[in-house]
């Protein structure tokens, strides 16, 4: 499904966050660079959201003895 999606934003939200701790960014480049990460986490948000219900029907399945 949204796979790559989610692990490529996972890498850019990791490499925001190093960006950040180095402390080097001015500071209107670090709040892009914040205002970026939150919105990849918010994409990340859905796209696991979107496997909720395929969880849930795996989740309630009858198993076959």
């Amino acid at each position: 499904m949204n796979d790559k999606k989610y692990f490529d934003n996972i890498h850019r939200i990791e490499g925001i966050i190093s960006q950040l701790d180095a402390g080097r960014l001015p500071p209107e480049e670090a709040k892009k660079q914040f205002e970026t990460a939150k919105e990849l986490i918010e994409e990340c948000e859905a796209i696991l959201n979107s496997y909720s219900g395929i969880i849930e029907e795996m989740s309630f399945a009858p198993t076959e003895a």
